[in-house]
């Protein structure tokens, strides 16, 4: 197999099967493995998308447990599933997840749709999601091109094009859809995505272990190392914030962001823009900030990053001691323990952390 070639029908039964059977040999117990019903495996998709089985695992197992079937998921009041979602951050997902189980059990009749087309309309439901569930579930033969099995393609063809490219991703997935087994099509997805994640790792893979590795291209020439290319991600937009705790009477206030955006529905601390200079010293922002408060304290710089935002922020404790106009149909005052029971994004828990151990020490 080369750059401009693909295996011929023969070698392409054979790569199937040693990699079927690793997989079979190999594979890691996880618990929407084997199921029948399609909403284990949706459940898993969906949380899955951009975050790793170790970090996505507990994330399912509370899922389950709370929400066992997709009518109870549909049934659930969305602030719910955001608390449940809380720290694993895309909240988009969530939010979709939410709405399509509406729509799953609205038109569906609790059904996942076995047409392509149809799962695609779904809300967050992309191809690689599409075929990942409908290949499992339904034993569709549909391909699935996730990370971890663009780098397999590439390395087998030592395909050294940049994969952010969209005539490369095209090119990756045409030769997924000629290698899929037609009769296993949901374990050989799973295959190459476990091949991905457990022997073709992006740093020191584990070449010798690899039941396909005499078809690798990238393995024969020596290019393992730099295969797959990505180039630089472009920069991300950097954002400066005061996130103000404002304490009075013992409670704290928390705002719910809008319907749009990053952190739709999510709740946090009041927040105000600055630059770059201004968080270096807030204090100097006292007569715009602290009109009505006493400053606390001020934590030292903390940093979030999203998928397309690099956030600096610095924390205030502020004490008031009477309600101002500005408060007016404006959050919520809650009690310290009353704050466990909304769903606070991850930056914002951060900020809760400091404030507690300010509070304690």
């Amino acid at each position: 197999m080369n750059q401009h070639s693909m295996l011929s029908a023969p070698q392409t039964g054979r790569f199937r099967r040693k990699l079927l059977g690793w997989f079979r040999a190999n594979k890691r117990s996880l618990p929407w493995r084997g199921q029948k019903d399609w909403y284990p495996i949706y459940l898993a998709e969906i949380i899955l998308q951009q975050t790793t089985v170790e970090q996505g695992l507990p994330y399912y197992r509370a899922f389950i447990r709370r929400f066992p079937h997709v009518s109870a998921l549909a049934a659930a009041d969305l602030q719910e599933v955001l608390k449940l979602w809380q720290g694993l951050g895309y909240y988009a997902r969530a939010r979709n997840m939410h709405k399509a189980a509406g729509i799953l059990v609205k038109e569906y009749h609790g059904r996942f749709p076995r047409e392509y087309k149809q799962a695609l309309k779904l809300p967050g439901i992309g191809p690689y999601t599409a075929a990942a569930i409908l290949s499992q579930a339904y034993n569709r033969v549909l391909a699935v091109v996730d990370g971890n099995v663009s780098r397999v393609i590439t390395r087998l063809l030592a395909l050294e094009d940049d994969i952010r490219r969209t005539d490369t991703q095209k090119r990756i997935q045409h030769v997924a859809d000629l290698l899929i087994s037609r009769k296993y099509p949901g374990d050989f997805n799973e295959a190459m995505m476990e091949l991905g994640a457990l022997l073709c790792t992006p740093r020191a893979p584990r070449c010798g272990a690899c039941p396909i590795r005499f078809y690798c291209r990238a393995r024969a020439e020596g290019k393992t190392g730099h295969i797959p290319y990505k180039s630089p991600p472009s920069p991300k937009l950097k954002q400066y914030h005061l996130v103000m705790i404002r304490e009075r009477d013992n409670r704290l206030l928390l705002q719910q962001r809008s319907d749009e955006g990053l952190l739709a529905g999510m709740w946090g601390f009041p927040v105000r823009a600055v630059s770059e200079k201004e968080l270096e010293k807030p204090e100097e922002l006292e007569e715009i900030i602290f009109k009505r408060s006493v400053l606390k304290k001020i934590s030292p710089p903390m940093r979030h990053i999203y998928s397309h935002i690099d956030l600096k922020y610095r924390v205030l404790w502020l004490r008031e001691h009477k309600e101002s106009a500005r408060d007016k149909g404006n959050g919520r005052w809650l009690k310290r323990y009353e704050l466990e029971s909304y769903p606070i994004h991850k930056a914002h828990l951060k900020a809760l952390e400091w404030f507690d151990k300010q509070c304690c020490s």
